[in-house]
C-alpha cells in the first residue's frame, strides 16, 4: 500500500513556471467598432448644437421682452407726465403766489394771515412732491449756476469774492426728482464786481 508520500505529485506547477499554453490574447472587442456608433455620435452632436441654438434664442427673446417692458413703462410714464404737466405748472404758480404773499404779509406784521398763506403754500409743495417734483432752494452767497439760476438783475459790489453769487432770492426753482430736469430755475439777483467810485463834493 502506497503512502501519501509515495503518490505522484499532483500539486499545481510552481509560480515560477511561466509556461501558459492557454494564455488569453488581446481583447478583440476593444478594437472592433460598435455598429451604428458614428451615426449615434453625429445625432448627439446635432442635438447638442440644436439645444445650444434654442438656448441662445431663448436668451435673445428674454432680452427683447425686457426691453419692450422697459419701453412700455417709459411710455406710460411719459403719458402720465404729459397729463400731469398742466397740473404741475399750476401748482408751481400757486406755491409761488402763496409764498410771495406770505412773505409780504409777514413784512407788514400780519403774522396770522401770513402763517395761513404759508401753510397753504406748504400744502401745494407737498402736492408737487407727490407727483415727483422737488424744490430747488438757494441762499445769498451761493455761486451762480447756469443750469439752476436765472438772473433777474445785477447788484454792484466792490468785493471781488462776492461777484457772481446770489445777492437776493426772488423765487425758488423746481425740478423732476426722477430725471433731474429743471422745470423752473431759481430767480435771483446776483452780485457783480464793480470798483468803488470816488465821492464828489
Amino acid at each position: 500500500m502506497e503512502s501519501p508520500d509515495d503518490a505522484p505529485d499532483a500539486r499545481p506547477p510552481h509560480p515560477t513556471d511561466t509556461s501558459d499554453p492557454v494564455a488569453p490574447g488581446p481583447d478583440a472587442s476593444a478594437t472592433v467598432p460598435v455598429p451604428g456608433w458614428d451615426r449615434l455620435f453625429a445625432r448627439l452632436t446635432a442635438l447638442d448644437e440644436r439645444l445650444a441654438g434654442l438656448d441662445e434664442r431663448a436668451r435673445h427673446r428674454e432680452s427683447v421682452i425686457d426691453r419692450l417692458h422697459a419701453e412700455n413703462q417709459e411710455l406710460k410714464s411719459g403719458e402720465r407726465r404729459a397729463v400731469l404737466d398742466p397740473v404741475i405748472t399750476d401748482l408751481i404758480h400757486l406755491y409761488e403766489q402763496l409764498d410771495r404773499e406770505s412773505c409780504g404779509l409777514r413784512e407788514r406784521d400780519e403774522g396770522r394771515l401770513a402763517d395761513l398763506l404759508a401753510s397753504l403754500a406748504d400744502d401745494a409743495l407737498l402736492a408737487l412732491e407727490r407727483v415727483g417734483v422737488e424744490l430747488v432752494e438757494a441762499e445769498a452767497g451761493d455761486p451762480f449756476q447756469s443750469d439752476l439760476h436765472r438772473p433777474l438783475s445785477t447788484v454792484d459790489d466792490p468785493d471781488p469774492e462776492r461777484a457772481h453769487t446770489v445777492a437776493r432770492v426772488v423765487s425758488h426753482g423746481f425740478r423732476d426728482a426722477a430725471t433731474g430736469r429743471v422745470r423752473r430755475k431759481v430767480q435771483a439777483h446776483f452780485f457783480r464786481h464793480a470798483e468803488p467810485t470816488p465821492d464828489h463834493p
